[in-house]
């Protein structure tokens, strides 16, 4: 059973990326510019990073950055902000990108019958 506090607000961002790898002749250089572009981004800690599409193309590649957050706004602004940075990295052609912003556990939300005061933290001096 999922119980939400009483003040959660919690929000998952995908940056999605659809990569060109100019000159790439074989999957060791196109593996080797999507772990350059994956670890720039891994670099800034806050973003989690994984090539999902185009394994075994030479030229193409998917990559798929997660990020989590408390505010919907700045998701979409850090992702939005993070896929343009990546447009302007020489390593590699961004053709495609989209972002998708979601509240996991959102049915729960409205279907559990939970109560503030199950999480409101007993008044007997064991929490400080």
């Amino acid at each position: 059973m999922h119980l939400p506090a009483p003040d959660e607000s919690l929000w998952v961002g995908v940056l999605r990326l659809a990569l060109g790898i100019p000159g790439a002749r074989s999957l060791k250089d196109r593996r080797r510019a999507v772990a350059q572009v994956r670890d720039r981004i891994r670099a800034r800690a806050e973003f989690t990073v994984a090539e999902v599409g185009h394994l075994e193309s030479h030229t193409m590649a998917i990559v798929a950055v997660g990020m989590v957050s408390n505010d919907p706004r700045l998701l979409r602004s850090t992702l939005d902000a993070l896929g343009h940075q990546v447009e302007s990295w020489d390593r590699v052609l961004v053709t495609g990108r989209s972002i998708a912003v979601m509240r996991p556990f959102e049915n729960d939300y409205e279907d559990e019958d939970w109560d503030q005061e199950d999480w409101e933290s007993p008044d007997d001096g064991d929490f400080q």
